[in-house]
């Protein structure tokens, strides 16, 4: 794995590892709406209009899978 894909990999399990404890405290929409919205003022901060234009369509047209967060273990 090449470094910076190895560095992508590791701020994105901690980020999504953050998320998943804020939604023990809120609504799961909640959060995701809270990320998004950050991820696009920073999008919009540092990106040309054009640039951010084909980031929104790159993320509208990219499939990913559902998270489905498991119930804790009763023993």
């Amino acid at each position: 794995m090449a470094p910076k894909d190895k560095d992508l990999q590791d701020i994105y399990n901690r980020i999504f590892a953050d998320a998943m404890k804020y939604t023990d405290q809120y609504n799961i929409q909640m959060v995701a709406a809270t990320y998004i919205a950050i991820a696009m003022r920073l999008y919009k901060s540092t990106l040309s209009p054009e640039e951010y234009e084909m980031m929104v369509e790159a993320i509208m047209e990219t499939e990913v899978d559902p998270f489905f967060k498991k119930p804790p273990k009763l023993h």
